[in-house]
């Protein structure tokens, strides 16, 4: 009996969900999907998107009809087989729906940057060509990205359902059926430590094809997640060679310029291992100290232009696109969203955006000026919590989300692993120490020059891990201890694209950018997320514009390390700063490899920062950060020597 329930109400809720997208979007749901299993589609691109008219807007409400379900990393939603059996049927549909349809993947991964459309019904402001709708620069950012991906999420969610209903009635759609009920998408964790011997880069994103369970068997397709295939390619959508001519996302190409460039994801793996203790360090320390959204946000030097607040969520948020790319999609704001792990990459900053909301619930949105147009908005606008977050509708009246409206993730039938259960400020704190804290969880801070990096759980109402670690017991006081970090500034637009600062400590070879990113003396990578201005479609922005951004990459891990093997003696301040005036150095490249000499990159500064940190003593604390100082010695060199 219990089990005939179980199927009543999934049955139930899937019909009332099926009703609800059809209300919201009719008749807009009438695409049509290529046969199943013919998975890729080859339809015509019409040129412009079109207005509905009287067909009415989309309505933005995320999966509804249950109560909000957690979005789980990719790799421990991987483990449920049944819903990652139906994540893959899913996309492989939702990505084949014609790309001439406002609710097919193309389209609304368009949204973001091109093709210079509307969408909806919204927009463009006066006198604005371009650039797409996404905000960068703003506090708006992550905010707007919210409903974005819960629009994304939701149309995702309909192919789901069908794929649901595609198998024949009896015990098999049943299982589907209920476990499609509390599905949502999945993050992608790059900065947490992945599974013992797995790369932070999940296979099931770098395989070129997938094993699913079909209504005619078991078979092998192309992986959803490895690519988006297009129908068609338009040089009137994509403007630029090569984004004109490849007919799927790539990255890493290996061929360049050429239609029949390939990726290679064997090689984004390591750059991420490589990349993932900075990763890590930085959004600890965002979690940790940044209790303003203004600096906590955006990347903007009007925010983070103080010595203890220059990064940012939106900085870290460009590094993972920028090595992800590689020169690919994912490398440049305009192509990013076509790439499947777009929706990946982003589902994690919003659950990073959701993590720091629970600790600091007071901060958010306060008036400010945007620093460059975005579809419907000019440069010089001020915008707050009310603003529009274009195109994105709440009703059938033309109300449109706002950061203020958007606010809440539950709004949106969605939550996090550590946030659900009413989970308190203490286990929070205890996850994110868990899966973040490295060398300053209260587990390591103790002794930490000589001692290695390990990590900490306690009980807490958080939902099981998918990285668990030992338990620890409170520990007495520890004195403090001295962190340093590496804060850089330059200008955002400074190359016409997209760019990375890579920073060392110990020689690298100066003449061989291509090792960089690899280079066992590489302590983090910096990376700007830009577009490609410079045609009449342009956003505006060129290498005069002078927009300044900053961002950080933490040294004391690095250091840390040095002194396990008795390169350095330890922390204190004259070691350190003796060591990083041999040892610290940075270089500039573009994603397709092209190294830039330093004082060619209008605006670059790197300056150390030192603090004072007070280790916490239990699992559910965070360190406290006091004293920041620049490091008034002259440390570093911006260039290094070839081995």
């Amino acid at each position: 009996m219990r089990y005939l329930r179980l199927y009543l109400r999934a049955l139930l809720l899937l019909s009332l969900q099926h009703i609800a997208f059809a209300a919201a979007v009719k008749p807009l749901l009438n695409h049509q999907v290529e046969d199943f299993p013919e998975l890729v589609g080859h339809d015509i691109l019409l040129d412009r998107r079109q207005s509905d008219g009287a067909s009415g807007y989309t309505i933005v409400t995320g999966i509804q009809g249950t109560s909000p379900q957690p979005r789980l990393e990719i790799r421990q939603l991987e483990k449920n087989v049944d819903q990652w059996n139906l994540f893959m049927l899913g996309l492989t549909r939702f990505m084949a729906t014609n790309q001439s349809e406002k609710l097919s993947y193309y389209q609304i991964a368009g949204i973001h940057g091109r093709p210079y459309v509307p969408w909806d019904g919204v927009g463009p402001g006066e006198g604005i060509t371009a650039p797409g709708y996404c905000i960068h620069l703003s506090q708006l950012l992550l905010p707007w990205h919210r409903p974005y991906l819960a629009l994304y999420e939701q149309m995702l969610y309909s192919h789901i359902v069908a794929a649901v209903n595609s198998f024949p009635a009896g015990p098999t759609r049943t299982k589907y059926a209920i476990a499609a009920l509390s599905w949502r998408h999945p993050y992608w964790d790059w900065a947490a430590d992945p599974p013992a011997g797995q790369s932070v880069y999940p296979s099931s994103i770098s395989n070129p094809t997938v094993t699913v369970t079909m209504p005619n068997g078991t078979n092998t397709i192309p992986n959803p997640l490895y690519s988006y295939k297009f129908h068609s390619v338009s040089r009137d959508d994509f403007y630029y060679d090569p984004w004109s001519e490849w007919s799927s996302t790539l990255r890493d190409p290996l061929g360049g310029q050429v239609e029949s460039a390939t990726s290679q994801d064997n090689l984004v793996g390591p750059i991420l291992d490589y990349a993932r203790v900075s990763s890590r360090d930085r959004l600890y320390n965002l979690f940790t100290f940044y209790s303003n959204f203004s600096e906590f946000g955006t990347e903007s030097y009007t925010f983070g232009a103080d010595v203890k607040n220059a990064d940012s969520l939106e900085s870290i948020h460009d590094v993972i696109h920028g090595i992800t790319g590689s020169g690919g999609h994912m490398t440049y704001l305009d192509y990013s969203a076509f790439d499947p792990i777009f929706w990946l990459h982003h589902t994690m900053i919003d659950r990073s955006f959701a993590l720091w909301q629970a600790l600091y619930p007071d901060s958010y949105v306060q008036p400010t000026q945007m620093f460059q147009n975005s579809f419907t908005i000019h440069q010089g606008q001020v915008v707050d919590a009310n603003t529009p977050l274009d195109p994105f509708h709440s009703d059938q009246n033309g109300t449109r989300w706002t950061s203020q409206t958007a606010r809440l993730t539950r709004t949106f039938g969605y939550t996090y692993p550590e946030l659900a259960n009413n989970a308190n400020i203490s286990s929070i704190k205890a996850a994110i120490n868990r899966l973040y804290g490295g060398d300053s969880s209260p587990s390591n801070s103790a002794n930490a020059v000589i001692q290695p990096s390990k990590r900490f759980i306690d009980n807490t109402p958080v939902e099981p891990s998918l990285f668990p670690r030992d338990p620890v017991t409170a520990a007495r006081p520890k004195p403090l201890r001295r962190e340093y970090i590496a804060n850089i500034v330059s200008e955002k637009f400074a190359l016409n694209g997209s760019y990375a600062i890579y920073v060392f400590l110990g020689d690298f070879n100066s003449n061989d950018p291509s090792c960089w990113p690899t280079n066992p003396n590489l302590v983090g990578t910096h990376a700007i997320f830009a577009a490609l201005p410079g045609d009449s479609e342009g956003n505006g922005m060129r290498m005069n514009s002078g927009v300044r951004v900053t961002g950080t990459v933490p040294l004391t891990s690095a250091l840390l390390d040095n002194a396990k093997i008795g390169d350095l003696k330890g922390l204190r301040k004259g070691d350190v700063e003796e060591y990083l005036r041999g040892n610290l150095g940075w270089s500039v490249r573009m994603f397709d490899g092209t190294a830039v000499p330093n004082d060619q990159v209008p605006g670059l500064n790197l300056k150390v920062v030192g603090a004072d940190v007070q280790p916490a003593t239990t699992g559910d604390q965070f360190p406290k950060w006091g004293n920041f100082a620049e490091v008034k010695q002259n440390v570093g060199r911006d260039a290094c020597p070839a081995k």
